[in-house]
């Protein structure tokens, strides 16, 4: 059985998220799954990595969609350093 990386998002925005995405190099995007209602505002959810990730490098660049629908500017993050994200 493999190890689950998880981190967590905080949505401190006036709007919730709807979709956050994900980006090794900036240019080619995966998304992650959320639940129907995304990330509330105020609110904070745990996210699981894919597994196929689990041997990728520590930075990747994390982008949000929002309800109504404007995007974050992409981020780069280190996971193995901060493992929680704030938006907002």
């Amino acid at each position: 059985m493999s190890d689950q990386f998880t981190f967590t998002v905080t949505n401190n925005t006036d709007l919730a998220i709807t979709e956050l995405w994900a980006s090794l190099d900036d240019d080619e995007w995966s998304q992650f799954t959320l639940a129907e209602e995304g990330i509330p505002v105020g609110e904070a959810v745990t996210i699981a990595w894919a597994e196929y990730t689990n041997d990728s490098p520590c930075e990747w660049y994390i982008s949000a969609v929002f309800e109504d629908d404007s995007e974050s500017e992409s981020a780069l993050f280190n996971f193995c350093e901060e493992p929680d994200l704030v938006f907002g």
